[in-house]
């Protein structure tokens, strides 16, 4: 699993990007939601809130829709909270998507958790002996 803490851009962040279209490229504002690989290549899945000079056939085809950018295309972090930010993060819940020519997938993050055995305390006896602890409780011995 990816280490969000060691990203440059980490989820919930506000930046900048350039988004290349036909037309050219054109600068961008979105919210990153989950760390991506397109073509191979680190990228970052944002909510795309708002670019610049928009013509109403670009902004009804690409703002507030979710998209893949390479990393590289990020151009700074805005130090700003989008209001409304918290709905988008919890509606994208953390995933990997990843995007190879039209399609888009994404991965569900799953956490697993692995109960470890532990091992019984031992209490010495007065003759030396080794007798392992009864008043300790085992994981099988214990109410859930």
């Amino acid at each position: 699993m990816i280490d969000e803490s060691a990203l440059s851009y980490k989820r919930g962040e506000l930046v900048e990007f350039q988004l290349r279209l036909g037309g050219g490229p054109k600068k961008c504002r979105g919210l990153i939601l989950n760390t991506a690989v397109l073509f191979g290549r680190a990228a970052r899945q944002l909510w795309i809130l708002d670019m610049d000079d928009p013509t109403p056939q670009l902004e009804t085809a690409w703002t507030k829709r979710k998209h893949i950018v390479h990393e590289e295309d990020i151009i700074a972090r805005i130090p700003s909270t989008v209001i409304g930010g918290a709905t988008l993060l919890r509606d994208n819940p953390v995933c990997f998507p990843v995007q190879n020519g039209r399609d888009t997938v994404e991965i569900p993050v799953v956490t697993v958790n692995v109960p470890l055995p532990m091992q019984h305390p031992v209490t010495k006896e007065p003759d030396g002996s080794a007798q392992p602890d009864s008043t300790a409780d085992s994981p099988s011995q214990t109410e859930l």
